[in-house]
């Protein structure tokens, strides 16, 4: 606080503003006021100052007290949402258990379940199929498809892996019959260059 030269503090310039002075006060700010035009531009300025902060909301103690409210305001609200239902977590937890077990179940089913003889039940994509009633040819180059394809209908084959490196299709047959009658028909054929046993 700062005392001016005319006896006039800062307190008691803003106590006149805001109307707390009393009327010795007031009349003694006033006349010296009427006399010296640099007090008039001081009371405008602290005036102003004074309509401007009374607008301000963004002062640190409201700044202060909106943090405090907002927090308050937040630890009151998580307080009052609901937990998720336990019964949806049960659920969850139900079916996860399910699909363990079902995936449990399956895997000692593959492992587990009996194959015919030495013959396993079960084959990875990358192992090589012996085909039991199977024969290997090489068509002609010059044989078309549609020809290739009714010969194959005929003989009730199926191409089952093909063409190998040397050009080889192989080809599957449902009993052991079908595959020596075909074998005579393939030999026979005009589109087949080469007849093997698998």
């Amino acid at each position: 606080m700062t005392t001016r030269t005319d006896g006039l503090d800062e307190d008691a310039l803003r106590a006149h503003l805001r109307g707390d002075a009393t009327p010795e006060e007031t009349t003694r700010i006033e006349s010296a006021a009427a006399g010296d035009p640099a007090l008039r531009a001081e009371l405008a300025l602290m005036g102003g100052l004074k309509d401007a902060l009374a607008s301000a909301t963004d002062g640190p103690d409201a700044r202060e007290f909106g943090w405090r409210r907002l927090e308050a305001e937040i630890l009151k609200n998580s307080a009052t949402v609901p937990a998720a239902p336990a019964r949806r977590a049960h659920l969850w937890r139900v079916a996860a258990l399910f699909l363990g077990a079902l995936v449990l179940g399956q895997g000692t089913y593959i492992a587990l379940a009996p194959g015919t003889g030495d013959t396993p039940s079960f084959r990875t994509v990358s192992e090589d199929a012996a085909i039991p009633f199977g024969l290997a040819v090489g068509f002609a180059a010059s044989a078309e498809m549609g020809a290739v394809q009714t010969l194959l209908d005929e003989l009730e084959a199926r191409i089952v892996d093909g063409p190998g490196a040397i050009g080889l299709y192989r080809l599957a047959f449902e009993t052991a019959a079908a595959r020596d009658t075909a074998r005579q028909t393939l030999a026979a054929s005009p589109l087949v260059d080469l007849l093997a046993e698998e």
